[in-house]
């Protein structure tokens, strides 16, 4: 039923995305932000009062819709500004960082409160976001002239696939190795409570990882530290074939942390770059939502005899495949501006 719950809430995620991308240039980013952030908090308050499985099925959907909704107009404000990929590096940071305190704090509060907890904490987080919503509005004076391109115009650009596609392998190469992380840790014979130690402490490396972005030089391009980051996500997820070896669990967790996050900035400034008004950020939500599930998913349908083997090397062969796309997908930013 978690399985469910998750799967649900990922694909309302995903419709959110959607609804976003068709709404940039039609209404406001403020407008869109706002709506999704009420959605949200209307469903995870409806949340509390849900006993059966199928109105909690339902009400996490339409609250993932919510989250999508946000996520992708978030995004999408920050395509237009001159250093977009700081501005994407901040929101990792501060995604890993309040991550990181529910993660860690969210055992003691189910405990103490039981499942509601996690609603309410939900709906505060939410409410506190609404009320910097108008912030939006201030960062739309320093964004870069907005051209709101077709969207059939940009899907119609291959380069455009090319670094959507790129992007749904490296989050389908991390999703499944996270997803199997836990199972993978108990079969090699760790307590719980290392692996849970280990998860925790990995949730400070993605942070730190979305700090090093900011001290990548402009000169570096797109490319160099995107092959950087991709090699090293690949390598965590090498590690955790030996995962019966403590210090190897913990590794590879922190290594593919601190490289996604450090990844995930100049995956969303080459998508800003392909269009400022932000639609294909926001695909790239809807692409983010269908890598992390589909990954799991075929993992789960060829475990087989080899256990989680299967699931290690659908990983790094994903992410091997994100790298390789990454190359003409940056190469066709200059392309896609010449005809602009």
């Amino acid at each position: 039923m978690v399985g469910w719950i998750s799967s649900v809430n990922i694909f309302g995620a995903a419709v959110g995305g959607f609804i976003t991308t068709i709404r940039i240039g039609r209404t406001s980013l403020f407008k869109i932000v706002k709506t999704g952030l009420l959605i949200l908090i209307i469903f995870d308050l409806v949340s509390i009062y849900c006993i059966s499985e199928v109105p909690i099925l339902l009400v996490r959907f339409l609250s993932g819709i919510g989250g999508g909704i946000v996520y992708a107009g978030a995004l999408a404000a920050f395509s237009g500004l001159k250093d977009s990929t700081k501005a994407f590096a901040t929101y990792i940071v501060v995604y890993c960082f309040f991550g990181g305190l529910i993660l860690i704090s969210m055992p003691f509060l189910l405990g103490r409160f039981g499942v509601k907890a996690g609603f309410i904490t939900l709906v505060i987080m939410s409410s506190i976001c609404l009320a910097f919503t108008p912030v939006l509005d201030r960062v739309a004076p320093n964004a870069k002239k907005r051209e709101f391109l077709s969207l059939n115009f940009l899907l119609s650009n291959k380069n455009v696939l090319y670094g959507l596609l790129s992007y749904f392998l490296l989050q389908m190469g991390g999703g499944t190795m996270w997803a199997y992380c836990e199972r993978i840790g108990l079969e090699a014979g760790l307590t719980i409570s290392f692996i849970g130690i280990a998860l925790g402490i990995s949730v400070v490396f993605a942070l730190i990882g979305g700090l090093l972005v900011m001290k990548v030089k402009k000169e570096w391009g797109i490319l160099k530290p995107l092959s950087v980051g991709i090699t090293t996500m690949g390598i965590g997820a090498a590690f955790m074939f030996f995962a019966d070896f403590k210090i190897f669990f913990l590794l590879a967790n922190c290594i593919v942390g601190i490289a996604w996050s450090f990844v995930i900035p100049f995956y969303q400034q080459m998508q800003a770059q392909f269009d400022l008004s932000g639609r294909v950020v926001s695909l790239g939500t809807i692409v983010n939502m269908g890598g992390r599930s589909a990954g799991p998913a075929i993992a789960a349908l060829s475990l087989g005899n080899s256990a989680f083997d299967n699931a290690l090397w659908i990983s790094i062969i994903a992410l091997i495949l994100s790298a390789i796309l990454a190359i003409p997908a940056l190469k066709g930013i200059k392309a896609l501006a010449s005809q602009t």
